[in-house]
């Protein structure tokens, strides 16, 4: 069982994480997409985690279950985000932040089960509603994920790619709307069947997109929207 010591610990983690962020941010000055998301993400590490910090002391969980939803989702699309640059080597040859993004990642390890784990006891969910909260955590960081990639198109070259920009506005926002009703209205079978249509035409017109522009974080992307869909149909199939 993962109890307040625990969340009091991932906090102080995602405040340490934060400061981290703040110095990739810096060591990859000229890096825009780089730079640009660590510094965002410091920010939400830094706030998450001084609010966690005081929710775990205050005994307030059990109260303001919603600081977990964010942290898991934010740890979750921070790993996914690190794992892209990673791969496409967008640090370039600044061996240094390389190091600090691993850093990063190991701490989510710790953070995201921590955060996931306390959130699926404290609303006593079953197998299939653990699924469903992963799955949540998963669109909702894609969501948030497309908004943030507005970066690697915007301002990095003289080519500006409407059709991507139109798509990752569009399907960012619309992951992130429905990843929050999903949560807030999972009894509605209306809202279900929505997200489930918006997730696979975001599926389509990303592995379309991807045809024409390939790069690693629509490819991961496409696999995260496979994995979310098969979930996404699972649950219907058990709950409705």
């Amino acid at each position: 069982m993962v109890n307040n010591k625990f969340i009091l610990v991932s906090g102080y983690l995602m405040v340490i994480s934060g400061i981290f962020h703040f110095i990739v941010a810096f060591l990859a000055t000229g890096l825009l997409e780089v730079a640009a998301t660590a510094l965002v993400f410091g920010i939400f590490y830094l706030l998450l985690g001084i609010i966690t910090i005081l929710r775990a002391k205050n005994n307030q969980l059990d109260e303001t279950r919603r600081i977990l939803i964010w942290n898991t989702t934010v740890t979750l699309l921070n790993s996914i985000t690190i794992l892209t640059h990673i791969i496409r080597r967008t640090p370039e040859d600044r061996i240094i932040v390389y190091l600090f993004l691993i850093l990063i990642i190991i701490i989510n390890l710790v953070c995201f089960p921590t955060f996931f784990i306390k959130k699926t006891k404290l609303d006593r969910m079953d197998s299939v509603d653990k699924l469903s909260f992963f799955s949540i955590a998963v669109i909702k960081g894609l969501g948030l994920g497309l908004l943030f990639n507005v970066l690697a198109w915007v301002g990095l070259t003289n080519d500006v790619n409407l059709f991507m920009i139109i798509y990752i506005l569009v399907f960012g926002s619309l992951n992130t709307i429905f990843g929050e009703l999903l949560y807030r209205r999972k009894e509605d079978k209306k809202i279900q069947y929505r997200a489930l249509l918006i997730l696979i035409l975001g599926l389509i017109s990303e592995a379309i997109l991807c045809i024409f522009f390939t790069n690693a974080k629509s490819i991961v992307d496409i696999f995260l929207y496979s994995i979310i869909i098969l979930i996404r149909f699972y649950y219907i199939k058990k709950k409705f």
